[in-house]
């Protein structure tokens, strides 16, 4: 083998990063996701999430989820110029006491998604650029899908729910 070059640098990259609130029916999402981290496909404490969650793709035919979805789509469309798109996973979660999101990033997805259902206080991190979204009723978050997030444990006496996708370049082949 002969390398007759190698590089290890840190490069600019432009990132989005957009947080808000939005109408929805939280009472709705937190029920459907209790049932859905009891299932047998449940990935609780398998992933990233290191307490419940329902399988990977439970909220993909969700009609009041996609409704929701709609939106923050027409918002993206208007404001960002990225590939055709389409929702590839919609997964709830659960951070009980104790539990944490390991800290990670949705490389392959051409941005992702957070919306949280009820106040906690165990903040969505993004270290990287000093921003954060604090779970309450309707919160969400809309990002570059490449940057690293996550929060430390959750060391209130109160559960987390929320629903996070990613959404993925559709090819046209």
């Amino acid at each position: 083998m002969q390398i007759t070059k190698e590089l290890e640098k840190r490069v600019l990259r432009n990132y989005f990063f957009v947080k808000g609130f939005i109408d929805i029916d939280c009472n709705y999402f937190i029920e459907k996701i209790k049932k859905g981290v009891e299932e047998q496909n449940n990935m609780n404490f398998r992933t990233n999430v290191k307490g419940k969650m329902t399988s990977w793709k439970f909220f993909n035919n969700d009609i009041n989820f996609i409704k929701t979805l709609i939106k923050f789509n027409k918002y993206i469309d208007k404001n960002y110029n990225f590939p055709f798109f389409t929702l590839e996973d919609s997964w709830g979660f659960i951070n009980s006491p104790g539990e944490r999101t390991d800290f990670h990033s949705h490389y392959e997805a051409v941005y992702s998604g957070v919306i949280y259902f009820n106040d906690c206080d165990q903040p969505l991190l993004f270290n990287e650029i000093g921003q954060q979204i604090d779970p309450k009723p309707g919160a969400f978050g809309l990002f570059s899908s490449w940057l690293t997030h996550g929060n430390d444990t959750n060391d209130t006496n109160k559960d987390k729910f929320g629903i996070s996708f990613n959404m993925c370049e559709k090819k046209p082949w």
